[in-house]
C-alpha cells in the first residue's frame, strides 16, 4: 500500500545518504563498521499503567548498522553513525554525533547520550507501572533540531567532568545543562550530576541530583542509584525520587528500583519494581545470545489518591545477533 510504500522509499533514501556518507568517511578515517540484529517478544499482563496498547504479546525489534571513526593521536576528530531499520518498517537514528578534542578535554556534538546517572545492568524490561525520576531529562537523544552538546575535561586518567547542553524551541522539550563529575578507576565507578533546566512553553522549571556508584569485585558487580528530582510550576511543585540496587554476576542481573511521587498532596504515590534476568548464548555461535527477562512493579496510591493502585508483569525473551 501506500503507506508501506513510502516507508520503503524512505528506508532506501537513508540506506543510500548512510553508504555514501561512510564511503567518504572511510579515506578519512580509520573506519570501523559492525550490526547486530535485536528482536523482543514480550509478554505484559496485570492492571497495566495508562498506556495499554502493549498489554498481552507483542512483538519489536530492529537491526542496528554502526560506523565509527577516529583519527589523531595529540588532537583527534571522531565520529559515528548508528541507523535503525526497525521492525515496523521505519528507519530512524539512534546516534549521530561528533567528537574533537585531546586527552586533556574534548567537546561532542550531535544526537547521543551522555553520562548515565541511574544505569541497570543488561535492562532488557524494566516496565514501571508509573514512572520516577531516574536523573536522565537532560541526557540526550532528543528530536530533530534540538541542539545538543557535551564538554568533557580530563582532570587525570579515569577523573573528569561532562557538561551537557541542550537547547530547543520546540513545545514541551525540555532544555538546560547537566554537569556530570566521574570517576573510572580501576574496579570503582562512581559519577555525581545535577540537571537544571526549563520545559519549552509551559513555564515549568526544572532541577534533580543523580548519584550512582559501582563496585566489580571480579565474577560480581554491585551498583547503587539514588535520583532525587523535582518540576516547579508557579506555585506548584511535584517531586521524585528513586532508588536502584542491581548485582550482576556474570550473565545473570538482578535488581530492585524503589520510588515515590509527591504530587503536592498529602499521600505520596509509590513505585516498587523488582528486575531480573539471564543472558545464554545461542547454540554456542560467536555473537549470538538469548536473554530471558523478567520485572513486576506495583504503583500504590497512584496519583497520591489512597488505596489507588497498578500493576505491571512483563516477561520478555529477547534474541541478540551481532554480525
Amino acid at each position: 500500500d501506500g503507506t508501506h510504500m513510502k516507508h520503503t522509499t524512505t528506508f532506501a533514501l537513508r540506506a543510500t545518504a548512510a553508504a555514501a556518507l561512510l564511503g567518504l568517511c572511510s579515506t578519512a578515517f580509520a573506519l570501523e563498521t559492525s550490526a547486530n540484529i535485536e528482536l523482543d517478544n514480550t509478554y505484559r499482563t496485570g492492571t497495566l499503567t495508562k498506556n495499554t496498547s502493549d498489554a498481552g504479546l507483542t512483538q519489536s525489534g530492529r537491526v542496528e548498522v554502526n560506523a565509527t571513526g577516529k583519527v589523531g593521536s595529540k588532537y583527534f576528530v571522531a565520529g559515528k553513525a548508528a541507523i535503525l531499520a526497525k521492525k515496523d518498517g521505519t528507519a530512524a537514528t539512534d546516534d549521530m554525533w561528533i567528537q574533537l578534542g585531546s586527552e586533556a578535554g574534548d567537546v561532542k556534538l550531535g544526537r547521543f547520550e551522555g553520562a548515565d546517572l541511574f544505569p541497570l545492568a543488561q535492562d532488557t524490561v524494566v516496565n514501571d507501572a508509573a514512572s520516577v525520576y531516574k536523573a536522565g531529562q537532560l541526557r540526550g537523544r532528543k528530536g530533530a533540531n534540538v541542539f545538543h552538546a557535551a564538554g568533557t575535561v580530563n582532570f587525570a586518567k579515569g577523573v573528569g567532568i561532562e557538561v551537557g547542553l541542550i537547547e530547543t524551541k520546540i513545545a514541551a522539550e525540555v532544555k538546560g545543562v547537566r554537569p556530570v563529575f566521574f570517576v573510572d578507576s580501576g574496579p570503582l565507578s562512581l559519577k555525581l550530576g545535577v540537571e537544571a533546566g526549563k520545559i519549552v512553553g509551559t513555564g515549568a522549571k526544572i532541577s534533580g541530583l543523580g548519584v550512582t556508584a559501582g563496585y566489580d569485585f571480579g565474577g560480581f558487580k554491585i551498583t547503587g542509584n539514588l535520583a532525587s528530582g523535582k518540576t516547579k510550576l508557579a506555585s506548584t511543585t511535584t517531586k521524585s525520587t528513586a532508588f536502584a540496587v542491581t548485582g550482576q554476576a556474570g550473565p545473570a542481573v538482578l535488581g530492585l528500583i524503589a520510588g515515590s511521587n509527591d504530587l503536592g498532596g498529602s499521600t505520596k504515590e509509590k513505585v516498587t519494581t523488582f528486575y531480573a534476568s539471564y543472558s545464554l548464548p545461542l547454540f554456542d555461535i560467536k555473537g549470538a545470545t538469548v536473554t530471558p527477562a523478567l520485572s513486576a512493579s506495583k504503583a500504590k496510591d497512584v496519583g497520591g489518591v489512597a488505596g489507588a493502585s497498578l500493576k505491571d508483569t512483563s516477561f520478555r525473551l529477547r534474541f541478540n545477533y551481532t554480525f
